[in-house]
């Protein structure tokens, strides 16, 4: 299903709004900028406003949200998580070194003395500088060339990290930022991003595939060979009439079977479902989709 270009606007439109308002904070609570040091620690500021925001907007992409897979589209998600991804991470990168540069101008002291003591002293950035190593190397690790050269399983597992990563980096931003000490709507209003952020995350990525599965009882009953590389793949079930799809309507499906069980695709229902019967139909155009004629 692709949705119409028209479907992504609004979406976008909000995250760009979203930007504007931290970029607005920051303006907020900045004075009048006139000597080369506050220009560098105001660029400093700015990255780690706008790097803590998107880092919030990849985790969002992540939390496969239905409203936005519908109106945005799986595939198309998925590409602007990539994207926000990269941003993120030159944000970040951008963030420290801006910061650090900053404060040693202002100090009078060495990059490498003043980054020791940003670490070391402030509060939270042992957590935050952990965290800011495993973001960037996953965001290597998932950078097209290194991404083909892992396992998929590996790769999985090191992606896992990014939850981790987040949550030893967000503590920094409340403790250290001049923007959500002087403003403490500010910080509330950053909880509620970061805390509405990870209940979606928890509830469409673990809680609702769990439930559905509990309800449902999903089994591959038997896959069928409709013609060359297309395969049908029909399950049995219980209250399948009660999910209220159609044909054509697509989900994402993760068969526990080796080589599987680690990727979720999206494919169609290919009939309507019956109560205890549903069926797809599926044509090999990649490993995953190709695998599925050898379901056991």
């Amino acid at each position: 299903m692709r949705p119409r270009s028209s479907g992504a606007l609004p979406v976008l439109g909000a995250l760009w709004a979203g930007a504007l308002a931290v970029l607005g904070l920051w303006w907020y609570n900045t004075p009048v900028v006139s000597a080369t040091t506050d220009w560098i620690t105001g660029a400093g500021r700015i990255t780690g406003l706008l790097a803590g925001y998107s880092t919030a907007v990849v985790v969002l992409l992540m939390a496969r949200v239905p409203v936005l897979e519908r109106r945005i589209g799986s595939d198309r998600v998925a590409r602007w998580h990539a994207m926000a991804g990269r941003y993120t991470i030159s944000l970040i990168v951008a963030h420290t070194g801006l910061i650090v540069w900053g404060y040693a101008e202002q100090a009078g002291t060495g990059l490498v003395d003043q980054f020791l003591t940003v670490v070391l002293d402030f509060p939270d950035m042992i957590e935050a500088a952990i965290g800011t190593v495993l973001l960037v190397v996953i965001g290597l690790i998932s950078a097209g060339a290194a991404r083909r050269t892992l396992p998929y399983e590996l790769w999985y597992y090191l992606h896992l990290l990014t939850y981790a990563a987040v949550f030893l980096a967000f503590w920094h931003q409340l403790s250290t930022g001049t923007e959500f000490l002087a403003v403490p709507a500010a910080q509330t209003a950053w909880y509620a991003l970061y805390g509405t952020v990870t209940a979606l995350m928890l509830w469409y990525r673990i809680i609702t595939p769990v439930r559905l599965n509990l309800r449902h009882r999903l089994r591959v009953e038997s896959v069928v060979e409709e013609g060359a590389g297309v395969t049908s793949v029909i399950m049995s079930g219980r209250d399948l009439d009660g999910m209220n799809a159609e044909a054509g309507q697509f989900f994402r499906w993760r068969f526990l079977a080796p080589g599987l069980r680690w990727t979720s695709n999206p494919y169609s229902l290919s009939a309507t479902p019956r109560d205890d019967r549903l069926r797809i139909t599926v044509k090999a155009a990649g490993g995953h989709s190709a695998a599925l004629a050898a379901l056991p």
